[in-house]
């Protein structure tokens, strides 16, 4: 995303294509899935403290078989792991060079794994597909890793009690354009809103000023709409957010590609996962569409165009697959919505597997 949320930026280095680089010493955090998605590693339940993972015998499985992985590979550490019903987690360290690729120890694992679930009679491909790798790449996503892993299961069970707040659409129409949502649609029903947008020259005065007016304004019940571009846009999104108000979020690039594996298992990740768990935050990234609309176009380049003058320089056209063009017609969406109402034109279709399901709000 390129706002507040923190997310690991996608363009990963590609360093660790290199050949022989996944031999080298590096930290990658693993993600197996069960085959369809069922719950073979074990139950969900909440204890009223924490969320528990009740493991099923394949489920200690897994277990077992990370102790044999770490025996036949001493060069390798697990700084954390968890066992989820429906797939797993681990962050595996590589302290020194090995013979194999970290790749390679991971697809024996899970034949391993494969092999001990036959024993026990589960004869059916134990996994869904290959394993999903990110590897650490950036000072502090270590501690996100292992953090992540961590609270899986707490943050499974959130999105076991409110499956509709983490619900991908990619067809909502509001206002005329088109957008991929994930969150509370009802937030664009709220009767009261307000944009936040601020130059990125804006000063620590000026952005106080507006946080204070911001945060007055969502006391009073205003949902706030920002693209949390600007340094001061994204101070401002933080402050709403963790005092728990409600906050609609324009994203330039912010949900993975339409029938790519990570669109499967999205979730909003960083900040935003509890926000919208409790319903108070709405994420939305227009379609390509959206950047051509008719009403977008003439708002934005007019802006544009102000924005030039005001600098006394000749305006020239910006072409609309630029950040600066992108950045301007979001903030103009956004303009659109809370001047006129989401409610007032909203349209939501989500393809799913058992077909096609519409619905309005």
């Amino acid at each position: 995303m390129n706002n507040e949320s923190g997310n690991i930026d996608k363009h990963e280095t590609f360093t660790w294509l290199q050949p022989g680089a996944w031999r080298k010493p590096c930290i990658v955090h693993v993600t197996m899935v069960a085959n369809a998605r069922q719950s073979l590693f074990g139950s969900l339940s909440h204890n009223g403290t924490v969320a528990i993972v009740e493991k099923t015998r394949i489920g200690w499985v897994l277990i077992n078989q990370q102790r044999r992985m770490l025996e036949m590979c001493p060069e390798i550490k697990i700084l954390a792991d968890k066992v989820m019903p429906d797939h797993h987690h681990m962050v595996l360290q590589v302290t020194r060079t090995m013979h194999r690729s970290i790749k390679e120890v991971v697809r024996g694992y899970m034949q391993g794994c494969k092999a001990e679930a036959r024993k026990q009679g589960f004869m059916e491909n134990l996994y869904d597909e290959v394993p999903y790798f990110r590897v650490l790449t950036h000072k502090g996503q270590l501690h996100a890793m292992i953090e992540y892993v961590k609270a899986n299961a707490e943050r499974a069970w959130q999105r076991k009690q409110n499956p509709d707040l983490f619900r991908m659409h990619r067809k909502t129409e509001v206002c005329g354009v088109q957008f991929t949502t994930l969150g509370n649609h009802f937030l664009l029903d709220w009767p009261d809103r307000q944009q936040v947008e601020m130059s990125r020259s804006a000063s620590e005065e000026q952005i106080k000023e507006r946080l204070n007016d911001v945060i007055a304004a969502a006391h009073n019940g205003a949902v706030t709409y920002t693209a949390a571009i600007s340094k001061g846009e994204r101070i401002i999104a933080r402050a709403v957010r963790e005092q728990g108000f409600p906050l609609v979020v324009l994203l330039n690039d912010g949900f993975p590609k339409e029938g790519s594996q990570q669109e499967r298992y999205y979730k909003p990740g960083g900040v935003y996962f509890d926000a919208c768990s409790k319903g108070k935050l709405l994420l939305m990234e227009p379609d390509e569409s959206s950047y051509t609309h008719p009403d977008v176009m003439a708002s934005t380049v007019e802006t544009l165009r102000r924005k030039a003058e005001a600098k006394h320089l000749s305006y020239r056209d910006v072409p609309i697959d630029t950040q600066r063009y992108r950045f301007v017609a979001l903030n103009e969406m956004g303009r659109m919505m809370v001047s006129k109402g989401g409610h007032e034109m909203l349209r939501m279709k989500s393809s799913e597997k058992d077909g096609t399901r519409e619905s309005r709000s």
